[in-house]
């Protein structure tokens, strides 16, 4: 399974490098343990709910958090950090013109007999980037 890194959880992870070693010694052994065991392990790895269905979060050190999202050949580091500001780097809203047209490609996909759709309503879930 491979590592992946949105640009300010690759950036917090490189300050806390530089700030708190010792903090960042146990995040990278955390990662290593997400990456074989996403879902169970070392952190107390706990499924998030509601709007951050999809996520889930670790805890590297009291009140300090990993929150990851888990996909099938990869885990993506979403945020790093406090664990009362960890959830407000998740931008649940913003999406890309790729992500639009990966929705549109699937829903095309999905479509029956006369191009009607063969479900009413679709569902997108961009923690785990599926409809």
């Amino acid at each position: 399974m491979k590592l992946l890194w949105t640009a300010s959880s690759k950036e917090s992870y490189e300050l806390l490098k530089t700030d708190a070693p010792e903090l960042a010694e146990k995040v990278k052994s955390l990662l290593k343990d997400t990456v074989l065991h996403p879902d169970q392990g070392s952190g107390a790895p706990i499924k998030l709910e509601r709007e951050y269905s999809g996520l889930w979060q670790r805890t590297y050190a009291p009140g300090q958090v990993i929150v990851y999202s888990v996909h099938e050949d990869a885990v993506t580091i979403v945020s790093i950090g406090a664990k009362e500001t960890a959830l407000q780097t998740v931008n649940l809203e913003s999406y890309t013109k790729e992500d639009e047209q990966s929705v549109m490609g699937q829903m095309a996909a999905n479509r029956g007999k006369d191009g009607e759709p063969k479900v009413g309503i679709f569902w997108y879930n961009r923690a785990t980037n599926h409809l």
